[in-house]
């Protein structure tokens, strides 16, 4: 089950990252219900109460989202660490959640093993307060809850996954480009499925749009399911390329004296761990390059070209 493999991929983190010096470990504290309806309807939460109830293993939709029983206890509490980290951002730069970045339930459905959307919690919870976000979302599936949700409001989006218009969950069609208040916010850079690192370098070139936005806080999704030896099998990263999306974001944060919340995603193969340990390593300025690096010149080309169509389009947009 995946639950199984997100449990062995948590437990290997941790003892990669329990050495590491200048890491701060903080114990989350339980979200409520009131906390997940500020993103999710009354309907979606009486389903996750009811299933969780249930005395046996079932799924939540079609077949991806599992419910087991006393699931919503481990569900509030995965909100909680969102809200957590919130608080604490007050007082340290940058903070990582391994186990979370629940991209794709909207605000009525679970979806693609995500019974709950805790970033859309955060995001929502920051322009509460009047925060400026930016949101970069990497993984090998494009968030599209998270586009549904915040389409159409004032808060940059860049999400970096695996695109060929059938691969999961079927959205991030480059022509979406946000609508209202987020017209020009939403940007969705599909790599070719197979993509390698050199392609992976050339998407996160449209972080410069970040440092032109000037975010008080960064929201990043670090999805590691990118990595060659994921289980679902869609991009052909190394964990060189999380290395570089943590120092990139680290260089961001610093200039801009923005506050990092950062999430763990997807992962489900041998290279997770390793692959969200060289992020933490990059979110410290570190370089880190535990693996040889992958290349296929043709789809960096493709990657290339659309950055560069983004990059030459957006400053009317970003101010």
């Amino acid at each position: 089950m995946i639950r199984d493999v997100s449990f062995e991929r948590i437990r290997r983190f941790k003892e990669l990252i329990s050495n590491e010096d200048g890491i701060m470990f903080i114990k989350p504290e339980m979200a409520n219900f009131e906390d997940l309806l500020l993103v999710h309807d009354v309907t979606l939460i009486e389903k996750l109460r009811e299933a969780s109830s249930l005395p046996f293993v079932g799924f939540l939709d079609e077949g991806d989202t599992v419910h087991y029983p006393g699931m919503l206890e481990d569900i509030l509490l995965v909100a909680g660490s969102t809200l957590t980290a919130l608080k604490f951002s007050r007082y340290l730069a940058r903070i990582y959640i391994p186990l979370g970045g629940f991209h794709h339930a909207t605000r009525t459905s679970p979806m693609g093993f995500c019974p709950i959307n805790d970033v859309a919690i955060a995001l929502k919870t920051l322009q509460s307060k009047g925060e400026r976000v930016a949101l970069i979302d990497v993984d090998a599936h494009h968030p599209n809850g998270l586009e549904e949700m915040f389409y159409n409001e004032k808060l940059l989006k860049i999400n970096v996954f695996a695109y060929d218009g059938e691969f999961f969950p079927r959205t991030g069609d480059v022509k979406r480009r946000g609508e209202g208040e987020g017209f020009g916010l939403n940007f969705n850079v599909g790599l070719p499925l197979g993509s390698s690192d050199d392609a992976f370098m050339e998407a996160l070139r449209m972080l410069e749009l970040v440092r032109h936005f000037k975010p008080t806080y960064i929201v990043v999704v670090a999805g590691v399911d990118g990595h060659m030896d994921d289980g679902l099998k869609s991009l052909n990263l190394t964990a060189n390329s999380y290395n570089l999306l943590g120092q990139k974001v680290f260089a961001l944060s610093r200039e801009l004296e923005a506050k990092v919340i950062s999430y763990g995603g997807g992962g489900y193969g041998p290279g997770s761990s390793i692959s969200m340990y060289s992020f933490i390593k990059g979110l410290k300025g570190q370089r880190f390059l535990p693996e040889k690096g992958t290349e296929d010149r043709e789809k960096r080309e493709i990657v290339k070209k659309l950055v560069n169509l983004f990059l030459e389009s957006s400053s009317c947009c970003l101010k």
